[in-house]
């Protein structure tokens, strides 16, 4: 995904748990979150929680393999912008940035 990313010239910075999401998106402020909702540690969800208390504007994109109605409620409501389910193609992951870009 890096790599598709920084081909199209979007600077990429990448945590592998929760917890270290949340840290990278105090020091690097950035734009756009992709997201995976199962990671080590803590869920996407709670990530998304911590996040949302530091920045309620940061767009994020939400990678599931699983769509439990629950689960996309409580994402609906911190604010997802997009949801891409698993597995997907580069294109997939391009338009899916492109759109949430777009609102």
């Amino acid at each position: 995904m890096r790599d598709v990313l920084e081909e199209e010239n979007y600077q990429v910075f990448c945590a592998s748990n929760g917890a270290d999401g949340i840290l990278l998106n105090e020091q690097k402020n950035p734009d756009l979150i992709v997201l995976d909702l199962r990671m080590p540690g803590m869920d996407g969800i709670e990530t998304l929680r911590n996040i949302r208390k530091a920045d309620d504007n940061v767009i994020v994109v939400i990678l599931t393999g699983y769509a439990c109605p629950d689960t996309i409620r409580d994402a609906s409501d911190l604010n997802v912008s997009e949801y891409l389910g698993k597995p997907f193609g580069n294109n997939e992951l391009l338009d899916i940035i492109g759109q949430a870009f777009e609102h």
